[in-house]
């Protein structure tokens, strides 16, 4: 089960509870996700941020999209590690693919640090479309291509707490593999 941490403008468009009740710890590979909704153009769009590795999903936002929110984010995630080469039979990526079948549960923000980086990845996102007109799989190809920082992060020796989110996933998902410091 994939936990959804949304703003409060995201569950009222989810007509979920402004205060919706805690859920029980994820059991997905890359834990929570925090979520929130923007619009370009009187057209909404859905970014999605990884807590722990701040990898990003941008998915549509309208009504209908909304009620299979979850089926829009395993499909941007399937397809993004594709793209990225990762070995979808490993156990763990094909763990955090099947959690995104079923609907997530939804809850308040906690953490204000990556709501921060949520609102970065949202206004990038908004960038993107605005100015180079990119579907939604572009701009969030782009986040995971980018740096992510979080006060839980080791230092490294030279972006200090910077880690790019494409190595942060592939240390989560992938049996061997490990986040090592860019050259």
């Amino acid at each position: 089960m994939v936990i959804l941490r949304c703003t409060a403008r995201l569950l009222k468009r989810l007509r979920q509870p402004a205060k919706p009740p805690e859920p029980p710890p994820a059991d997905n590979p890359l834990g929570e996700w925090y979520a929130d909704i923007d619009f370009l153009d009187r057209e909404p769009f859905v970014v999605m941020l990884n807590a722990a590795t701040g990898a990003a999903l941008v998915v549509p936002g309208r009504a209908a999209d909304l009620r299979d929110l979850h089926i829009h984010a395993g499909q941007q995630m399937f397809k993004v590690l594709v793209h990225y080469g990762f070995d979808l039979d490993q156990p763990r990526v094909a763990a955090e693919l099947s959690a995104w079948n079923d609907p997530p549960a939804f809850a308040a923000t906690r953490d204000r640090s990556v709501l921060g980086s949520l609102r970065r990845v949202k206004d990038d996102a908004w960038h993107h479309f605005a100015y180079y007109n990119r579907s939604l799989p572009e701009a969030a190809l782009q986040q995971w291509d980018g740096f992510y920082s979080h006060p839980s992060l080791p230092k490294r020796p030279v972006f200090g707490r910077s880690w790019r989110p494409l190595e942060l996933v592939a240390s989560r998902l992938m049996p061997g593999a490990s986040a090592h410091p860019m050259q």
